[in-house]
């Protein structure tokens, strides 16, 4: 616990869990604006990208001679996928469901490791550690055993795990400056 709150700090954790509140909050609250919004900004993002890689392959043809095709394969492409984008938002839902579900699951076994770690140090509220980690797992195995079927859900349990991730954060947070069950070190700011 002591080199979790001296590798990110007290005021960081306060801030992250902030952070991952507010956003798990917002996509609760407007999960289908957010997604047609960034479905949108993506695409347009694309097409800009294409333009510069368009353009940086007609300066740079006229002052090298080195072959850059690979810049004009790389525009279509992502004018490609930016069409795609508009014409499929559903696409960009199934793509989140998979990469938030690689993220959770990942971020799950993190957060089950460190309860196991706060066990061993005596901290009395490692079981919720360990709730918050098994929950996250199973929006993570449900994310990634049904991403076509639950992409309407797919952004609100998404908001759901950067809300308990807050959660968590607060935890640890809350919990630096407390004595531990078995009297080892006071986690506190002169230790930090």
């Amino acid at each position: 616990m002591a080199t979790v709150v001296k590798s990110t700090g007290k005021n960081n954790l306060f801030v992250q869990g902030l952070v991952f509140s507010f956003l798990g909050m917002l996509l609760i609250l407007f999960p289908d604006t957010l997604t047609d919004m960034l479905s949108i900004i993506i695409a347009i993002a694309f097409f800009i990208i294409s333009i510069s890689a368009v353009w940086s392959y007609v300066q740079q043809r006229k002052t090298t001679e080195k072959k850059l095709w690979y810049l004009i394969v790389a525009a279509i492409l992502l004018v490609a996928l930016g069409v795609c984008l508009l014409v499929f938002p559903n696409l960009l839902k199934t793509l989140l469901a998979v990469s938030a579900g690689i993220w959770m699951l990942i971020r799950s076994v993190q957060i089950i490791g460190a309860a196991i770690t706060l066990k061993s140090f005596g901290m009395i509220d490692w079981a919720w550690f360990i709730l918050v980690g098994l929950l996250t797992l199973l929006m993570a195995v449900i994310l990634l055993a049904f991403p076509q079927a639950v992409t309407g859900w797919v952004v609100r349990l998404l908001g759901i795990a950067l809300l308990l991730i807050g959660i968590y954060y607060f935890f640890i947070f809350s919990e630096s400056g407390k004595p531990t069950i078995t009297g080892q070190e006071n986690i506190s700011n002169e230790n930090i």
